[in-house]
């Protein structure tokens, strides 16, 4: 099938720009978005957009953490006939110019909220290195992504209530990231093999002057598994190498999920630049399980649907018999940053199995 995107000179495998070089079905392309009201320091907003070429599905979310409740949206749609197209029913992006402005809209739908956002970049993005995982002869993840921070404007409605969205107060992360990670085991399957690692956190932060990323994967011990850090700097000549890597975080005790509540991180770049980052974690908190990471009452990333589907609820955040459940694939984590006197934002999600060495308790 052929589609706008083959006139263009961009294709990397001999076929047309509705397939894929893998058949592998878990294969996806994927961009992940959280913005962020860094002056209430209470409002997290997070959504994206999913592509599964060899599952025939395009799918988006949307979760808004919003006065202590959380309103989640899950969209999907067959891919074809229009695998070029970047919609899912009142969901679309527009790309308006690569790297610099983005046009995010959400359409008035049942779940009462809708916006129509532009994503500003701040520094160009940071290319991560490739990740790959194995469990015994089986490739679990073979993909790379890309990070960038920046700002938004425009407008969020929720609710029937307007909420402005200008640059100065509304922070912003996003990703884009394409290849293999696994889908939901289904009957048949092999069996689910125990991850490499114990511990993640991906932490992707703003200063006025420059923006640092961080993706860590630890095993039980505390030793790296898979390690992506670097910054994003005006003129893009930012991306270095981490030589090395120290991490204090405190968590909060009893909490129905791990909670961040502060930390530390230093930072020594291969050039020799050193960065020590002082962490403090704010209320504001997007769980990602509402869009359907991990899955959700039923509904699970990159699966078939027969047509248009768009499902939605409202969590309250304050029900900490629900929390456990909800948080169990991590979140959108408002966190306030300095480093040499500059503050910045941004967000961490993590995920803390038991068993790791330093962490693991705070599992219960």
């Amino acid at each position: 099938m052929l589609t706008p995107p083959d006139e263009s000179f961009t294709h990397q495998a001999p076929v047309p720009h509705s397939m894929v070089g893998s058949s592998d079905p878990s294969w996806r392309e994927r961009y992940w978005v959280s913005l962020q009201d860094v002056a209430s320091g209470e409002t997290v907003l997070s959504f994206g957009l999913g592509h599964y070429p060899n599952q025939d599905v395009q799918e988006a979310f949307v979760c808004l953490s919003h006065e202590g409740r959380q309103h989640n949206l899950r969209l999907s749609r067959p891919l074809a006939p229009e695998s070029h197209v970047m919609r899912v029913g009142p969901f679309s992006t527009d790309i308006v110019e690569p790297f610099q402005r983005l046009r995010f809209a959400l359409d008035e739908n049942a779940s009462d909220i809708s916006f129509e956002l532009d994503w500003l970049g701040s520094f160009p993005p940071f290319l991560e290195d490739r990740h790959l995982e194995t469990s015994g002869a089986r490739v679990t993840h073979d993909l790379i992504r890309y990070i960038q921070v920046g700002r938004a404007e425009g407008h969020l409605r929720i609710g029937g209530h307007d909420l402005a969205v200008t640059p100065a107060t509304w922070w912003g992360e996003r990703d884009h990231s394409w290849g293999v990670r696994p889908l939901p085991r289904v009957e048949g399957s092999p069996p689910t093999a125990r991850p490499e690692w114990s511990f993640l956190l991906f932490l992707p932060l703003q200063f006025e002057d420059f923006g640092f990323h961080l993706y860590l994967f630890e095993d039980r011990d505390g030793h790296a598994t898979h390690r992506s850090c670097g910054l994003m700097e005006a003129g893009g000549a930012g991306r270095e190498h981490v030589a090395r890597l120290a991490h204090d975080l405190v968590w909060e005790t009893d909490a129905p999920t791990p909670t961040l509540v502060s930390g530390s991180l230093d930072v020594e770049l291969r050039s020799g630049r050193r960065l020590a980052i002082d962490l403090t974690a704010l209320p504001g908190r997007a769980h990602l399980r509402g869009g359907g990471y991990g899955g959700v009452d039923g509904w699970f990333q990159g699966q078939w649907r027969d047509g248009e589907t768009l499902t939605h609820e409202v969590w309250d955040l304050s029900d900490r018999t629900r929390l456990r459940s909800w948080g169990a694939y991590s979140s959108d984590h408002l966190l306030r940053a300095t480093c040499d006197g500059r503050v910045g934002f941004g967000i961490s999600e993590y995920m803390v199995l038991p068993n790791h060495i330093r962490y693991g308790a705070v599992r219960g």
